[in-house]
């Protein structure tokens, strides 16, 4: 009964929208993009079968930033763990059930938690943290979060990595959820290109349980 209680407080829709709404960069061409599969990027579990999605791209550069690994994961863990707590902020997303969307609120932390978000980001006050953006995302047969965090980790920063986008979104009908994370600024000829525009309507795409062919 939980679970089925679990799938009707989360509408789901046959087409994409992205709240709140974003303006599209100049360059933004909807016919530049990849098609692609979870069998070119997911780490497998039976559950989500295959996931398609449009992967759009700036006309300079097709290929990504580099990338955590995509997952998929099981809805109750998903709406359990939220995002926030694990990555050392005063800040998480959690689902507002009544309401069926994602939402962020402040959290205290201890001194153990403040310590260690000090030493995560190499800062010297957690006033220097950046909130998180939040986003609900309705693609083609799920619903979610994709939150943009431009709090790097100190190991991270050294590596170039300026900006992340996380995101889960749930499949309709189903107990599974796709995940993932990864880098979104990338230098392209010396300019840097953010691709967070191009992948929140990437995310607007995704189509979760596909047949295998």
């Amino acid at each position: 009964m939980k679970k089925l209680l679990l799938l009707m407080v989360i509408p789901f829709f046959s087409s994409g929208k992205i709240t709140p709404g974003i303006s599209n960069p100049d360059e933004f061409n909807e016919n530049l993009f990849n098609q692609i599969s979870s069998s070119n990027y997911l780490a497998t579990i039976s559950g989500c079968k295959v996931i398609s999605l449009k992967m759009f791209h700036p006309p300079e550069r097709n290929e990504y930033p580099q990338s955590d690994t995509w997952l998929c994961l099981f809805s109750v863990d998903v709406i359990s763990n939220g995002y926030g707590p694990g990555q050392a902020l005063p800040e998480k997303v959690y689902l507002d059930k009544k309401a069926g969307l994602w939402k962020k609120k402040k959290y205290i932390l201890s001194k153990e938690g403040t310590q260690r978000s000090l030493e995560v980001y190499g800062i010297k006050s957690l006033s220097e943290l950046e909130p998180l953006e939040l986003y609900n995302i309705r693609s083609v047969n799920a619903r979610g979060y994709a939150v943009v965090n431009r709090n790097i980790p100190l190991e991270e920063k050294k590596k170039g990595v300026k900006k992340k986008l996380s995101f889960c979104l749930i499949q309709k009908q189903s107990y599974f959820s796709f995940c993932g994370s990864g880098s979104m600024v990338n230098l392209v000829d010396g300019k840097e290109v953010d691709f967070t525009p191009y992948m929140l309507k990437s995310l607007e795409t995704v189509e979760m349980g596909l047949p295998e062919k």
